[in-house]
């Protein structure tokens, strides 16, 4: 499956990486100062939502398998920004938006990246990553469950992405397909 995978998207899959790559880039610089300008109606349509501080509730305490072996909990990363990314390999908005996840979590070192494989097969899953080059940890959600614990998903669908502030509360999340844009809005408001 994932030669298959491979052999269908790899000659794109350089080429949209070069792309997400800039785009990121510029966006980065770009986003350098707007400050509160990119907040309210441009984030709803973006799908981004940031919650106010006093506004936060605790994130549910998710803990799992890892997908390289291990386990993985979402306490582990208290006291940082954690990027909580909800995918699966057969996705089709999730595969457009990990070349995004994976410049980002680069572009970002001080920002904890997590995935969260729901309804996945392992294999797939870990070829997936491996083709866009995506290293942070991933913890696996094979029915479901976890995704389920944050009700701030209204639809239960994939991708989702969640924004776990230092304290381990609940800070943001998009609904849908990441962009470099709402990735780098959400970043910024809450770092």
């Amino acid at each position: 499956m994932v030669l298959k995978w491979h052999m269908t998207y790899g000659p794109l899959t350089r080429w949209r990486r070069a792309m997400v790559i800039l785009g990121l880039s510029v966006t980065l610089v770009s986003a350098c100062g707007r400050g509160d300008a990119a907040t309210g109606a441009a984030n709803e349509s973006l799908g981004l939502l940031v919650i106010a501080a006093g506004e936060r509730t605790v994130a549910p305490a998710i803990n799992g398998a890892a997908l390289t072996g291990g386990s993985i909990s979402l306490t582990d990363y208290q006291g940082k920004l954690v990027v909580l990314n909800a995918f699966a390999s057969w996705c089709t908005p999730c595969q457009r938006e990990l070349p995004v996840l994976v410049a980002a979590a680069k572009a970002y070192p001080n920002v904890q990246f997590l995935g969260l494989d729901v309804k996945d097969d392992d294999e797939a899953a870990r070829g997936f990553l491996a083709a866009e080059g995506a290293t942070y940890p991933v913890i696996k959600d094979p029915n479901g469950e976890l995704l389920n614990q944050f009700t701030m998903n209204p639809t239960s669908g994939l991708p989702v992405t969640f924004f776990i502030d230092e304290q381990g509360r609940l800070a943001g999340r998009i609904l849908g397909e990441v962009t470099a844009e709402n990735l780098v809005i959400a970043i910024d408001s809450l770092g």
